[in-house]
């Protein structure tokens, strides 16, 4: 349970992370906009961008205090036998959404292996190589490739 909890709240970590990077875009096209002489266009593009960081902004105020509670749920019980249970397993065979089978592969819950359900997919291959790209973490790019790689040897 306990890695369960933690690879939730590194999951919540990443979803912050991203809503921040596109709070930062949306800051940079405002600044953008708000140089333009002012007309009834400005201010509908400003107020889209607006709205989208203040939702984004709302949004990671509730991850952020759901990491928080994990994070003291996990301090408060850690010595207790419930954090030492094995993980309950994900019955794949009920996930049919891709987007949720991708969500939870990168989350971790699902690895990305020789049982996984879209492993020979190379559609999804490719989508989970570019997320992490685009997330600069290399070193699971590599772990995909290297593993891609001994499959067809």
């Amino acid at each position: 349970m306990k890695d369960l909890i933690q690879r939730t709240i590194s999951f919540l970590k990443i979803h912050v992370k991203n809503n921040l990077e596109v709070i930062n875009q949306n800051q940079t096209k405002i600044k953008q906009i708000l140089q333009e002489p002012a007309s009834s266009k400005r201010t509908v593009n400003f107020e889209k961008h607006y709205e989208v960081n203040r939702n984004l902004l709302s949004e990671n105020n509730d991850l952020i205090n759901v990491q928080l509670t994990l994070i003291n749920f996990l301090e408060k019980y850690k010595d207790s036998d419930m954090m030492s249970e094995s993980e309950p397993d994900i019955n794949l065979s009920s996930v049919k959404d891709e987007e949720e089978i991708f969500r939870l592969t990168v989350s971790g819950m699902i690895p990305f292996d020789s049982k996984h359900p879209n492993y020979n997919d190379a559609g999804f291959f490719e989508k989970l190589l570019c997320y992490y790209k685009d997330k600069e973490e290399y070193e699971k790019c590599h772990q995909l490739m290297k593993g891609r790689h001994h499959k067809f040897r």
